[in-house]
């Protein structure tokens, strides 16, 4: 168990410099050791919004929605989890979401090779809806479905990182707990206005 006077430290780092990514990971990490799993969820939820490539906060985040009961979330995060480990050669993340996906009797994704992966980031350029400019586009959604394919087609780069600074302010000053699944709606809802789609 995480010693409660290093958790009060971390939570006190965090509120002064809420996108410390390696900050926010140390305290959901301590969290989490603690079985404080509501606690530590928003806190891989921010490292992610910081770093959507940070695969060990994935498998973190998953397991804590398996916890606290959201296994449809879980399936959601780990396999979303499991591409970007893959594609880093995070071995460790990645076999550790195998093992909570088939826990949860959700399949592991097929990935493809890497070679089949070049033509989506090949680094294009997209018509942005947020500065109506053409810049560089994403070198890949961000994550799966068609909001995250919608992104990839219509939002800069440069919109997107401004997005990921303020998705985080989002999350912090509406104390939104990313392992609910209304709080995700809200955190889209945000997203969905600040990039000008729908």
């Amino acid at each position: 168990m995480a010693d409660p006077n290093r958790i009060e430290q971390l939570k006190r780092a965090v509120e002064q410099n809420p996108n410390d990514e390696l900050g926010q990971f140390a305290l959901g990490s301590a969290l989490f050791d603690n079985k404080e799993y509501r606690d530590a969820g928003p806190c891989f939820q921010r490292v992610l919004a910081i770093n959507s490539q940070n695969s060990k906060a994935y498998e973190l985040l998953a397991s804590v929605q398996k916890h606290t009961d959201h296994p449809e979330l879980a399936v959601q995060t780990a396999t979303n989890g499991y591409r970007v480990a893959q594609r880093r050669g995070d071995v460790m993340p990645m076999k550790a979401m195998e093992s909570l996906l088939k826990e949860l009797g959700a399949p592991v994704p097929v990935v493809a090779e890497k070679s089949a992966e070049k033509p989506a980031s090949s680094g294009g350029t997209a018509t942005c809806r947020r500065c109506g400019t053409v810049g560089s586009q994403l070198p890949r959604p961000p994550f799966k479905g068609p909001l995250g394919q919608t992104i990839f087609d219509s939002v800069c780069q440069s919109c997107w990182h401004e997005w990921v600074g303020q998705g985080t302010k989002v999350i912090n000053e509406l104390r939104l707990p990313m392992h609910d699944p209304q709080a995700q709606e809200t955190y889209d809802k945000h997203m969905k206005e600040f990039l000008l789609i729908d």
